[in-house]
């Protein structure tokens, strides 16, 4: 292996992905509930001599998050994890009014402005959860978070190979013009798989409609009118696109593995040391 200059770990979902930056080289690995015995375990092996490496990390526990209005912030302090490692931890993003959080979104939104730094829009960020990111002038100005894709996955509804279009476009639509009926409509989607009168992949494709219709009707102000940007690597990243679509909102997709890198090459210069 060639001698690597640093490293970019992104924590999530209970796995960890360790990327070996300026070579390419890439590894995932479960994680339990020690982020930091798992990189060591992964990382240590690959270091030559007494080399050490700095890591950009995101999604890591126990940084504190950075409150929007804001550019993207930079990392933390770098953390006492191991003499060969020093971890820099890209802090969350916590918003006051309506309260939230995103925990893992700053390398997506930094790496984006990276390659277009002039951008004006929103970002629309699928995965869990997803995110609908206000950028203007390169600062993150507001955001919304949607617990979608777990719901879906809390019903048995996330997507399949099998996909119904028809299915999913009549749910977004119904959930768009009457939000308030979503618990009711999903039960009745569930309740015709059960009875045989519709298959698996209509109903799914249904309740997964009827998830992001519910979800654009509450995003509204993040995407009418505006310039939106779709970034996601998880099973409903194309069904987003599908749901805009419908509503006259063509949207660009950026590869999320790329940016998220570039996200982390942006931020490595203003490592504290």
């Amino acid at each position: 292996m060639d001698q690597a200059d640093w490293a970019a770990v992104e924590l999530a979902a209970g796995e960890l992905r360790l990327w070996l930056m300026e070579g390419g080289e890439s590894v995932t690995a479960s994680c339990g509930d020690d982020p930091g015995q798992t990189l060591r375990a992964l990382l240590l092996p690959m270091l030559e001599g007494g080399q050490v490496m700095d890591v950009v990390a995101c999604g890591w526990p126990g940084v504190e998050p950075v409150r929007v209005p804001c550019p993207p912030p930079p990392p933390a302090v770098p953390m006492d994890l191991d003499p060969r490692i020093r971890l820099h931890a890209l802090p969350g993003l916590v918003q006051d009014r309506p309260l939230d959080l995103l925990a893992r979104a700053v390398p997506l939104i930094g790496g984006h402005l990276a390659v277009v730094p002039d951008f004006d829009g929103v970002l629309c960020l699928p995965g869990q959860p997803s995110a609908w990111v206000q950028i203007s002038a390169g600062e993150i100005v507001s955001f919304r978070s949607f617990l979608t894709a777990e719901i879906l996955s809390a019903l048995d509804a996330a997507p399949r190979a099998a996909f119904d279009k028809a299915a999913f476009t009549e749910g977004v639509a119904q959930a768009m013009s009457r939000p308030a009926s979503l618990a009711a409509d999903l039960s009745s989607a569930r309740a015709g798989l059960a009875l045989g009168r519709t298959d698996r992949a209509a109903a799914g494709s249904r309740m997964a409609g009827l998830m992001i219709g519910v979800e654009l009707a509450a995003a509204r102000p993040w995407w009418l009118g505006q310039n939106v940007v779709i970034i996601g690597d998880c099973p409903l990243t194309e069904l987003y696109v599908e749901a805009l679509a419908a509503q006259g909102v063509i949207a660009a997709k950026a590869d999320p593995e790329q940016t998220r890198l570039a996200g982390m090459r942006a931020a490595r210069p203003r490592l504290s040391l």
